[in-house]
């Protein structure tokens, strides 16, 4: 893991030189083992790099790194599981390597196969390859988007880095806000990518590449998956190919020249994951755990029991209050506004992890492969229903939120809930779950801004579109949606920056690619049975662990909110949602309205509300550059 920049100036007496330093100090954390860069011969192309070392820690795997008989160069942040394969078969091919890193493999395989050399990297990367013959930049991120790549472009040329905030800050990047984004963050409590809160920075999506040249920028896709073309297999032989796979996953993101632990929530997921890890360990895995003194939000029991049960060396760490003195530079990591509070304790669970290792595993990405989260949860007579109808009459081009949100008397609101639970609409879960968040109508009212009118609306309507186009049925289109925008805009974006914060790597066997469009293919009784969510790795599960342990309610990683807003954050919630400055553009006397029904009336229905615009005023007090807030 690591921190990679790059600049293509458009004039080689472009200041490169002077402006790089920010950027470079600016994802220091990132890799705090060495640092390099890169200047072309037409000094039009400058990289820089921050290496966090975990294979071949010699001078070899220092970057950015050359290939000596192209010229061309690379800035790498992540890990190829699969590198050992690739290397042999470039040997065989005549390639002499002069590292044992994974990096100098990227750099072999783009000699031979060009941008094509992405469709043979199994692994999370984002990287950026200067071509010095051909003098264009491909830059690329991995198919399910662990890794970052931002950009932006100026009149005087093309930037990219790891991290927003540094980019924010170079001089050539445009720092206007930028009201869409801001639209969707109070709905979502990300900014979805393409989207950045700045006008002039732009995130590479997931599974995307791009080619900058003489001619411009082009930017494409290089792998999809979808959820029609299923495997003719039953439960028994699912079960068995699926552990079977899992494993191997497993085994691959073990593979390091440092010590690899992992985080072990007590949920299914992670359970599993260690399980498979204490099997095939040399030695007793560390595990490592975030727990809250309030019972409704604390999972620390059962990553306890599941750490007793797989002879792990486990550490608990205990937040019984948000560290206030954190946030300034939490705020700053992300680099834009982020809503998710389980960033808090994201960050004090990699903090502990980082004191004794640089490698962790865990269990990320189980809910959206298997379908766990209780709007998954749907009756066997709905899953068919559901699927028979939608044979029959396609879903018409509409806003699921905004039609099943409309007013109307009973039976018509009957309907609509009915249309929803078990008709037209079952697979609307992942927009629907942020009814708790901004509404359409509220937002209106805070952003006082028709242009942002149909901006959720028409995004919610065409990722629709785009699921029931890759699915048959209600539980694959949602599976297909949270893969595309919640997974990686959301909970991907949280652990990149809650561990590259303490320069710790963060590996998540369950967003194996090749595991993923394994059980894409699976029938949907897979999936959810009986009501049962994540039915598969659950039985997976009963092979390891008790069945009161595996069929427990699911708690998810939450934070004791309210309490905490009450308590530690009162003081910090009234300076900030009082201060205009942090609250600019929004409409001040919403903003007083809902900050007093939480404080003088005792209302505790709006507090992720509240939440969002305290992270949003705290990115303006300390996160964006003076100059981009007025």
């Amino acid at each position: 893991m690591c921190g990679i920049i790059g600049i293509v100036a458009k004039n080689s007496n472009a200041d490169i030189e002077g402006t790089m330093s920010g950027l470079v100090d600016g994802v220091s954390h990132r890799g705090p083992d060495d640092r390099g860069q890169y200047i072309s011969p037409d000094r039009k192309c400058f990289l820089g790099h921050t290496r966090l070392a975990i294979l071949d820690l010699s001078s070899a795997g220092h970057q950015p790194m050359l290939d000596e008989v192209t010229g061309n160069a690379i800035v790498y942040n992540g890990e190829i599981y699969n590198f050992s394969t690739l290397r042999n078969e470039c040997e065989e091919d005549g390639y002499r390597f002069h590292s044992g890193s994974d990096t100098e493999v990227i750099l072999a395989l783009y000699r031979k196969y060009g941008v094509d050399c992405l469709r043979f990297l199994h692994g999370m990367f984002s990287f950026a390859i200067w071509d010095e013959r051909e003098k264009c930049l491909l830059f690329a991120r991995d198919r399910v988007g662990k890794k970052p790549f931002n950009y932006a472009i100026s009149s005087k040329g093309f930037i990219f880095c790891s991290e927003i905030d540094p980019l924010a800050r170079h001089p050539w990047t445009d720092r206007d806000l930028d009201t869409q984004a801001l639209d969707f963050y109070l709905h979502l409590q990300y900014v979805p990518a393409p989207l950045s809160i700045y006008r002039g920075i732009r995130k590479l999506p997931p599974a995307h590449y791009g080619l900058l040249d003489s001619s411009g920028l082009r930017i494409e896709p290089y792998w999809h998956f979808d959820y029609r073309n299923k495997l003719d297999i039953n439960e028994s032989d699912a079960l068995d190919a699926f552990e079977e796979k899992l494993s191997d996953a497993v085994k691959l993101r073990m593979v390091a020249d440092v010590p690899v632990g992992a985080l072990l929530s007590g949920g299914v997921d992670s359970s599993v994951i260690v399980a498979m890890m204490a099997k095939v360990a040399d030695s007793s895995v560390h595990t490592y755990s975030v727990g809250f003194s309030q019972a409704e939000f604390d999972e620390s029991g059962y990553a306890k029991q599941a750490a007793d049960l797989c002879g792990t060396q486990h550490r608990a760490v205990k937040l019984d209050s948000p560290d206030i003195d954190l946030l300034p530079t939490i705020i700053k990591r992300y680099g834009e506004p982020y809503g998710d509070c389980s960033a808090l304790p994201s960050f004090a669970v990699c903090a502990a992890a980082r004191q004794e290792l640089k490698v962790v595993l865990n269990g990320d990405g189980g809910d959206e492969l298997l379908g766990g989260y209780p709007r998954y949860s749907l009756p066997n007579s709905t899953i068919r229903l559901a699927s028979w109808i939608r044979r029959i009459h396609p879903m018409p081009l509409v806003d699921p939120v905004s039609w099943l949100g409309g007013r109307g008397r009973f039976p018509w609101k009957k309907i609509r809930r009915l249309s929803q639970d078990h008709l037209l609409l079952p697979d609307a879960g992942p927009f629907t779950m942020y009814s708790s968040h901004w509404t359409d109508r509220l937002r209106r009212e805070l952003l006082d801004d028709d242009s942002v009118n149909n901006n959720l609306p028409q995004w919610r309507a065409g990722w629709f579109r785009k699921a029931r186009l890759a699915s048959e049925n209600p539980i694959d289109s949602m599976l297909w949606l949270d893969n595309h925008t919640y997974l990686p805009d959301d909970l991907l974006v949280k652990m990149d920056i809650a561990s590259m914060h303490c320069g710790l790597e963060a590996r998540s066997p369950l967003l194996d690619h090749e595991l993923i469009e394994f059980c894409a293919r699976l029938p949907v009784n897979c999936k959810v049975k009986d009501g049962t969510g994540k039915y598969l790795l659950k039985k997976l599960a009963e092979r390891y662990f008790p069945r009161e342990f595996v069929h427990r309610s699911k708690m998810g990683f939450g934070t004791p909110l309210v309490a905490w807003m009450r308590g530690p954050l009162n003081s910090l919630l009234n300076d900030v949602l009082r201060d205009p400055v942090c609250m600019w553009p929004l409409d001040h006397a919403t903003v007083d309205r809902f900050r007093r029904r939480f404080i003088d009336q005792g209302d505790d229905s709006e507090v992720t509300c509240l939440w969002s615009l305290l992270m949003y005023g705290l990115w303006r007090r300390y996160g964006a550059p003076a100059e981009s807030i007025e």
